[in-house]
């Protein structure tokens, strides 16, 4: 974990952005998540289980959805919401036992999905669900007119740790680690001006103008099998 530094007038940290990043995503994709939440069962388990929780927003709703005990993890105790509710742990290392997982954006940071998948699976509860609510298809960014920054992004992302390729396989890697796909699918946004913040993360230089990009969001319910 980097230690935390000064930063010039103007100029936010790295956690700033990062959280002004999570809250733009988690508004956008207020419509799809409640698609999804009314297709858990929410009222009828007693764990959930959410790795890679980030600042907390999924979770925090979660919470006044449903009665059941819910554990968030990350490993960057900086961002975590300071309740007993949110932990910090490697998730990828310690997997909890719940009867619902649920996951944003969260895939990308795995180095191996299969292998966690199939750990996971032991965790869980008899007929438990894992609920991805949101992750990435980097295949498949828009951009119009095509200026490159897609290309550049994939690159950036990989150099900082970011498979941009997991999210395009969830459906093997749920299937080859003993899931069964009850409901999913993916939504595309529309081009639009993309989130300067969140490209700079990842990209040396910029264009004064940006064009517009489209993003391919992939979410799916499984059960374990």
């Amino acid at each position: 974990m980097s230690r935390k530094t000064e930063h010039p007038v103007g100029i936010r940290s790295k956690n700033e952005r990062l959280k002004s990043i999570y809250a733009r995503q988690f508004e956008e994709l207020t419509p799809l998540r409640r698609h999804i939440c009314a297709r858990i069962p929410l009222e009828q388990v007693k764990q959930i289980f959410e790795p890679g929780c980030g600042t907390g927003l999924l979770g925090s709703k979660l919470k006044t959805l449903t009665n059941a005990l819910y554990t968030g993890m990350d490993i960057d105790s900086e961002i975590l919401p300071n309740t007993e509710d949110f932990v910090t742990g490697d998730a990828e290392k310690d997997p909890r036992k719940a009867d619902i997982y649920v996951s944003s954006f969260f895939f990308s940071s795995l180095k191996n999905p299969l292998k966690w998948l199939r750990k996971v699976r032991k965790k869980l509860s008899s007929g438990g669900l894992f609920v991805v609510f949101a992750e990435y298809d980097y295949s498949l960014i828009g951009e119009l007119p095509d200026s490159g920054i897609s290309d550049s992004l994939r690159s950036g992302l990989e150099k900082d740790g970011i498979n941009t390729t997991h999210g395009s396989h969830l459906e093997s890697f749920f299937e080859r680690a003993g899931f069964r796909k009850l409901e999913g699918g993916e939504v595309v946004s529309s081009l639009q001006q993309p989130d300067r913040n969140f490209l700079q993360m990842h990209i040396e230089s910029l264009p004064k103008v940006l064009p517009n990009m489209s993003w391919q969001i992939v979410w799916g319910i499984w059960r374990k099998s």
